[in-house]
Parts: C-alpha cells; structure tokens; sequence
C-alpha cells in the first residue's frame, strides 16, 4: 500500500463506503451452514424496499418463473441463497453513496450492470468462472470510485471530465491526481469489509493485465472476466456519456487470456446488450 493511499484511508475514514448492515447480514447467514431460508427471510424483511426488490426480479423476465413468486420463502427457494444474496447486495449497494447526482447515477449504472453481466458471461463458452462469485466481482470492481465521489467529489468530477475529454484511462489520471487508483483504493475497502481475498485481488487487478499470469488461476479469470465485463458495458456506452466505438475488445490481454478470439466480440456484445436491457429497469 502506497503511502498516499495509506494517507487517504486513515483521513477520510468517515467518507469510505461501509457495507449496509443488511446485506452484512445475508452474507453471513449465507455463508452460515445452519442458517435456514426463513432466518434469511426474515433478515431481507428488515428492509421493506430490499424485500420488494426481491420479490419484483424474481417476477421478471430475468428469470422467468411460469407462476407468480408471491412470498420472500418462494424466491429464495426458487432463486437459491447465493442468487438472493448477490440481488440483496445489488438492491443495498445504492446506499453506499452519499449524494446521487449525476455523476453517481453514471458509476452506479456501471457497477449494478457489470454484476449480472459478468454472471451472464461466466457462461460463455469455456471462461469457467463461479457465476455467483462474478456477480459479486462485477458488482464491486469500483467501489473505489464510489469512495472517491463521496470523499473528494469535486476533484472526482474532473478525473471523470479529463477521462472523457481527453480519453485517457481512469488508473493514470486517478494516480495523477490521488497518487492512487480506484483499484487499490476499492480493494482496501473491500478488505475492510471482510470480503474473501479472491475479490480483493480482482478489485485491485482488474486493470492490470500484466498481473493474470501471477494469479492463481481462479483469480486470474476472475480478474480477467471482470475487466472483460468492464470493457464491454464502456464500448456499449453504459455508465458513461457516450459509447466508446473504436474501443478493440479483441486486442485486450483479458480478452485473450479467457480464450476468446475476435469472432467472439459481436455475439458477446450482443448478449451484453440483452442483459443490460433485461436488468436496467430492474437494478435501476
């Protein structure tokens, strides 16, 4: 940890995001053998909003289900826990930021859509990657960006402006800026949480290519499919002023280390656009 990042955590402590305390709590019943679907029922019942979150996905389109889901104990049986869990993460993750301007609603839309689309993608063809475990990636991979908006949000809305403007990435002109990235700053918060060390190291290594073959390869996908996942919600313009049009998928390290080639580019944008379309209303 760089000095500077150190620096920045033990000052702005009060600004970092903290998990909400009800997806804090499905994550452990989840993880907890002995917890039952009625203990973690009656978790999600702590939050009226969550549980009709819950209850409207699971009678969408997304998973299509022949019969209405009428009750919290249906879906989660229907869904499975680890499913529930990830959706109660999603649904609570609007709450780690401190104001919702524009410049959230931008960094939320990414973050939300990247969870189910890496899930989608963990699919494809031979990735290999735990979907469950992808959403969650897909969902955190910039919380450091959250913390940021909260913590520095007018130094924050000029990276974002230098990044469009002037098409440079976010790792350098965060560093210019910070002396840190989101990646390292969104790893030590997830740290913090107490999140299993895979994640941590995906946060911290989505932008760095030259990392995957230093990895375990679990991780290594992992981090490899969430920069994928990243890639290809900025080429569709999701999270961001305008799509990135001339961004080449196919000539990205993570894109080649998952084994995919450039006739994969369209059928994967594609169902990346589906996905996006299907859980946009939803996640919103």
């Amino acid at each position: 940890m760089s000095n500077r990042l150190a620096s920045y955590l033990k000052a702005c402590e009060g600004d970092l995001p903290t998990m909400p305390a009800v997806a804090s709590q499905v994550i452990q019943a989840v993880d907890n053998p002995d917890s039952s679907i009625d203990d973690i029922r009656k978790l999600i019942e702590k939050d009226a909003a969550i549980a009709a979150r819950i209850l409207k996905i699971s009678n969408s389109a997304l998973y299509g289900f022949p019969s209405e889901i009428q009750s919290l104990s249906h879906a989660i049986s229907l869904l499975g826990t680890m499913t529930v869990r990830n959706l109660v993460l999603a649904a609570s993750m609007k709450d780690t930021y401190k104001k919702f301007g524009l410049l959230e609603k931008l960094l939320w839309q990414h973050s939300s859509l990247s969870g189910p689309v890496a899930a989608m993608l963990a699919r494809h063809g031979s990735i290999g990657v735990d979907p469950d475990i992808a959403f969650t990636a897909g969902l955190m991979h910039h919380i450091g960006k959250t913390a940021l908006a909260n913590s520095h949000r007018a130094e924050y809305e000029r990276v974002m402006a230098t990044v469009y403007n002037e098409g440079r990435s976010f790792i350098e002109v965060e560093n210019e800026v910070f002396g840190f990235s989101h990646a390292d700053l969104g790893a030590a918060v997830v740290q913090q949480w107490g999140l299993p060390d895979n994640l941590v190291l995906t946060i911290q290594h989505h932008h760095s290519p030259e990392k995957l073959a230093q990895l375990d390869d679990h991780v290594a996908r992992l981090c490899a499919l969430t920069s994928v996942t990243s890639m290809c919600l900025s080429k569709l313009g999701v999270g961001r002023s305008r799509p990135i049009d001339d961004l080449n998928l196919a000539a990205m390290p993570a894109w080649a280390f998952l084994d995919l080639s450039e006739a994969d580019v369209e059928p994967i944008l594609s169902k990346c656009a589906d996905r996006v379309k299907e859980s946009q209303a939803l996640l919103g």
